[in-house]
C-alpha cells in the first residue's frame, strides 16, 4: 500500500449538514400524557373523554352526515320526478274534466326538482344545506301541488291522502336532522287549515275529520321514524369515524414503530437490523445486474480518549456529528448507519469504488475540520476504509470483510482511507 498526503481542508465553523439521505426516519418525540381534566375518578374522567371524543359538530361527522343528506336528496328529487306525473292516471279516473291540467301542473312540478337535483348534483349550495334544498324544492312542491289540487275536486279525500308520501318520505329516507320532518309537517298542517278555510262548506266535515287523522297520524309516525333513524345514523357515523381514527392511531403507531427498530436512537441513523437488510438486498442487485456495490466503514480514533476527557455525553457529540457529515456527503439512495459503539457506515449501491473512495476522503477532512464545544483544533479524527465489489464477488461476507480489513490497515495509522489498493493519511 502506498502512502500520499492529502489537502487539509481550512478550519472553519461547523456547516450545518441539509441533506438527510440514507436516513431511515427521524427520531419523534416522546408521546405525552393527556391532560388530566377536571378532578374526578380516572376512570370516570377516561370514560367520558371517550364518550365525547366524537362530538356531535365534530367536522367528519358533520361531513359524513352532509354527505348522506345529499346523497337521500338526489334519491328523493329523482323518486319525486317519476311518481308525482305517475299519478296522472288517478286525476283521469276520479277527475277527467280537470285532468289535462293537473297533468300540466304535474309536469310543472318537475320542473323545481331537476332544480333541485342540479342543486345537489353540481352546486355548493346542494352540497352545503342538501336538506333545505330538499325539502323546499322536492317535497315542499308536492306537498303545494297537492293542496291546490284539493282545492278543486270532488274526492278531497283521496287527493288529501296524497299528502303523507311526503311526510313518509322525509321520515324515512332523507338522513339529517327530524326538525326537516317536524318543519314538513307543520307546513303542510298549515296549508291544510288554510285550504279548509278556502274550501268552506265544500270540504265536508266527515271528510276533514278522515284527512285530518290520517295526516296527524301520518305525520306523527314520520317525525319518531325520523328522529329514531336519525339517532342511530348519527350513533353509525360517530362509531364509524372513532374506528376510522383509531385505524389512523395504529397505523401510525405501527409506522413508529417500524421506524425505530431499523433507527438508532442517539445518532438517527439505520441501525444494525437495518444494515444488515440493506447490505443483502444491495448485494442480491448487484449479483443480478453486475452493477458495482461500494461500503464504507468508519471508526472514530481514540473514541475512548474522547470518552475519557470529554465525558460520555461528548463522545455522544462526537458520533452525532460525524454522522451529520456522512448524512451531508451521501445521495439519494444511500444508507448511512451506526453498527455499534464508535463504528459507522456507509452503503452505496450502484455506486463504483472511486465515489466510494472520494466521500470518504471529504468526510475525512470534513471530520478533522469540525469545531466541536470542548474539543481541540484536529483532535476529532476518524479512520475509514473502502471496499467494492461487483457480480459474484457481491457478498455481504466478502465486503464487509474488506471493508474491514481495510479499516484496520487505516487504524494502524489514524486520519487515514484505507482501500484495497492505498492507503490515503493526513
Amino acid at each position: 500500500m502506498s502512502t500520499s498526503a492529502p489537502h487539509r481542508a481550512p478550519a472553519g465553523p461547523r456547516r450545518a449538514p441539509s441533506v438527510r439521505a440514507g436516513r431511515v426516519g427521524g427520531r419523534s418525540a416522546r408521546p405525552g400524557l393527556r391532560d388530566g381534566g377536571p378532578s374526578g375518578p380516572p376512570d370516570r374522567r377516561a370514560g367520558d373523554r371517550r364518550r365525547h371524543e366524537v362530538a356531535a359538530d365534530d367536522p367528519e361527522v358533520v361531513a359524513e352526515l352532509t354527505r348522506r343528506a345529499r346523497s337521500s336528496g338526489i334519491v328523493l328529487a329523482v323518486t319525486a320526478m317519476v311518481v308525482l306525473p305517475a299519478w296522472s292516471p288517478v286525476d283521469l279516473y276520479l277527475e277527467p274534466d280537470r285532468a289535462g291540467t293537473f297533468i300540466a301542473v304535474r309536469l310543472l312540478c318537475v320542473l323545481p326538482m331537476l332544480v333541485a337535483l342540479w342543486l345537489l348534483v353540481r352546486r355548493p349550495l346542494g352540497r352545503r344545506r342538501p336538506e333545505l334544498v330538499t325539502t323546499v324544492l322536492v317535497l315542499g312542491v308536492v306537498q303545494v301541488d297537492v293542496l291546490w289540487m284539493l282545492l278543486q275536486v270532488d274526492h278531497s279525500v283521496a287527493y288529501a291522502l296524497g299528502l303523507a308520501p311526503a311526510l313518509f318520505g322525509s321520515g324515512g329516507v332523507l338522513a339529517g336532522p327530524a326538525r326537516w320532518t317536524v318543519g314538513l309537517g307543520v307546513v303542510t298542517w298549515a296549508g291544510l287549515v288554510a285550504a279548509a278555510l278556502v274550501a268552506g262548506d265544500t270540504l265536508p266535515g266527515d271528510e276533514l275529520v278522515t284527512v285530518a287523522v290520517h295526516l296527524a297520524t301520518a305525520t306523527v309516525i314520520a317525525g319518531v321514524m325520523h328522529g329514531v333513524r336519525q339517532k342511530l345514523s348519527l350513533r353509525e357515523v360517530r362509531t364509524t369515524v372513532g374506528l376510522h381514527r383509531e385505524q389512523d392511531r395504529t397505523r401510525r403507531l405501527l409506522t413508529r414503530l417500524e421506524r425505530l427498530s431499523e433507527e438508532d436512537p442517539l445518532t438517527g441513523l439505520a441501525n444494525r437490523r437495518r444494515w444488515d437488510a440493506e447490505l443483502d438486498a444491495a448485494c442480491a442487485v448487484s449479483r443480478r445486474s453486475g452493477q458495482p456495490v461500494a461500503v464504507v466503514l468508519v471508526d472514530l480514533d481514540r473514541f475512548k480518549q474522547v470518552n475519557d476527557r470529554h465525558g460520555h455525553a461528548g463522545g455522544d457529540a462526537a458520533l452525532r456529528a460525524v454522522a451529520d457529515l456522512l448524512r451531508a456527503a451521501v445521495r439519494g439512495g444511500d444508507v448511512v448507519a451506526r453498527l455499534g459503539g464508535d463504528e459507522l457506515a456507509v452503503l452505496l449501491p450502484g455506486g463504483p469504488e472511486e465515489r466510494a473512495v472520494e466521500l470518504a476522503e471529504r468526510v475525512r477532512l470534513a471530520t478533522l475540520a469540525l469545531e466541536l464545544p470542548g474539543f481541540d483544533p484536529g483532535e476529532l479524527t476518524v479512520s475509514l476504509g473502502v471496499a467494492a465489489a461487483a457480480g459474484t464477488d457481491a457478498s455481504p461476507a466478502v465486503l464487509t470483510a474488506r471493508a474491514d480489513s481495510c479499516l484496520y490497515a487505516a487504524k494502524g495509522t489514524r486520519n487515514a482511507v484505507g482501500t484495497t489498493t492505498r492507503l490515503t493519511t493526513a
